[in-house]
């Protein structure tokens, strides 16, 4: 379904007629990933973790077309092609703004359906499906009365309206209580057992221990480990250890 090769990306400093204009930490070349592979199958969910710094929201922002690679392919359904697979792909990003939280949900979904292709009538119907295939109610409440577990409900409902066969989802749960954490885990499992391959970026163990079968530790850039997510369940376990220092070891500038 998903297939990450090789792929790098570093960022430099900007040029010097733009530097009055941006503000930078460094005027080094950063290298955020260095020759990840990844992949991820139909009906799988994959745990995406690191470190703060590891290169998780670059990754993310590669698979989806918002960064080209400097080095590497990037394919979803064997097309390299940056927009097919942004039409193949649903995506919810960390602490994301991509509601109008003036408009009520339904008004929202219809919207962004609209944005995919459809017509009136059928961003309707995808609409009333999406909210209902995550257990969220259609009524006249603008977003910006929305709780917080709401809004995870309809930003998930956003990336569903188009039926993709691969969802990305970076950091779904921050900011979530605990309850409503759990909720949407079993939808997310409940969108792979449709079939669906699912990537999801958290930095927290028992949710990828929970909701996924596999496991990616992202470190400076690089894949260090990449194995079943069983290695998670027994935190007295090498492997639970290993994960663990991984994530908590401070990071090394890279070279």
């Amino acid at each position: 379904m998903l297939t990450v090769e090789g792929a790098s990306k570093s960022y430099g400093p900007p040029p010097r007629w733009l530097k009055p204009l941006v503000r930078t930490a460094t005027d080094e070349t950063v290298r955020a990933l260095h020759q990840v592979d990844l992949r991820v199958g139909a009906g799988e969910v994959v745990g995406l973790i690191g470190p703060n710094g590891a290169g998780k929201s670059t990754l993310i922002k590669l698979i989806a077309g918002l960064l080209d690679p400097d080095e590497g392919t990037i394919s979803l359904r064997g097309t390299t092609t940056v927009r097919q697979r942004q039409a193949a792909m649903g995506l919810v990003l960390a602490d994301d703004r991509g509601l109008y939280w003036r408009l009520n949900g339904r008004q929202n979904l219809e919207f962004f359906g609209q944005l995919q292709g459809l017509d009136r009538e059928q961003a309707n119907l995808a609409a009333a499906a999406a909210a209902e295939s995550v257990g969220l109610a259609l009524d006249g409440k603008r977003v910006f009365g929305y709780s917080s577990g709401m809004k995870a409900r309809l930003n998930l409902a956003r990336a569903l309206l188009h039926q993709p066969p691969l969802l990305v989802l970076d950091e779904p749960t921050r900011s979530l209580d605990p309850v409503v954490s759990e909720e949407l885990g079993l939808l997310i499992r409940a969108q792979a057992d449709a079939g669906r391959a699912i990537l999801l970026s958290s930095h927290r163990l028992d949710e990828v221990a929970a909701w996924c079968d596999r496991v990616v530790a992202l470190v400076d850039g690089t894949v260090r480990f990449d194995g079943p997510v069983d290695t998670l369940a027994d935190d007295r376990s090498p492997s639970h250890q290993v994960l663990r220092r991984l994530l908590t070891e401070p990071t090394e500038s890279a070279p």
